[in-house]
């Protein structure tokens, strides 16, 4: 066997060390502390997940509330209600039925929380007030029924007349809901 003189000795001690030292702070600590930030940040990350589906929680009761408050005033409304008799019937009540040019249903936007009945029509040569009262009558929390969309020109015919084009729309059922 070789024999060290102490200078040797101290030289190879501290080889030995710092290679043990490396050793276990390549395989031990460093892993550990990788690890440690890992897991910080996917705490993090599922704390966010939990925010959101908290704020997703929240939402969907507002929506289950509006939605039985819906169902509520559907139930409470005529189970024979049409949004096309509906408008026909004001348009007579309002005078302005000689005024209609076309009323049509047409299909209703894909809606993952109600079922809904559009029916387009155009007025023409239409006095601002008739059309005001029209829309006072028509427009109506009750039935569910609301204006989606109107446009409004001036008559190029008549002086002091509306052409109006309406697309009325009305809740008739909340999706999940029996008919």
């Amino acid at each position: 066997m070789i024999q060290l003189d102490k200078r040797q000795k101290i030289a190879v001690s501290i080889g030995g060390i710092s290679l043990l030292l490396f050793i276990v702070l390549q395989f031990i600590v460093f892993p550990l502390t990788d690890k440690r930030v890992k897991l910080g940040k996917g705490l993090a990350l599922r704390e966010k997940e939990v925010s959101g589906m908290r704020i997703m929680q929240e939402r969907y009761r507002e929506l289950s509330k509006q939605s039985g408050s819906l169902t509520s005033l559907l139930a409470q409304r005529d189970s024979r209600f049409s949004l096309f008799s509906f408008l026909e019937k004001n348009a007579a009540d309002s005078e302005i039925k000689e005024h209609i040019t076309y009323m049509k249903p047409s299909e209703s936007p894909k809606n993952e929380l109600f079922k809904q009945s559009l029916v387009e029509m155009k007025l023409q040569a239409i006095s601002l007030k008739r059309l005001i009262d029209f829309l006072e009558k028509t427009e109506s929390t009750e039935n569910l029924v609301g204006i989606d969309k109107i446009t409004i020109q001036e008559n190029s015919k008549e002086s002091a007349t509306l052409d109006v084009t309406l697309r009325m729309v009305s809740v008739d059922q909340a999706v999940g809901a029996t008919p």
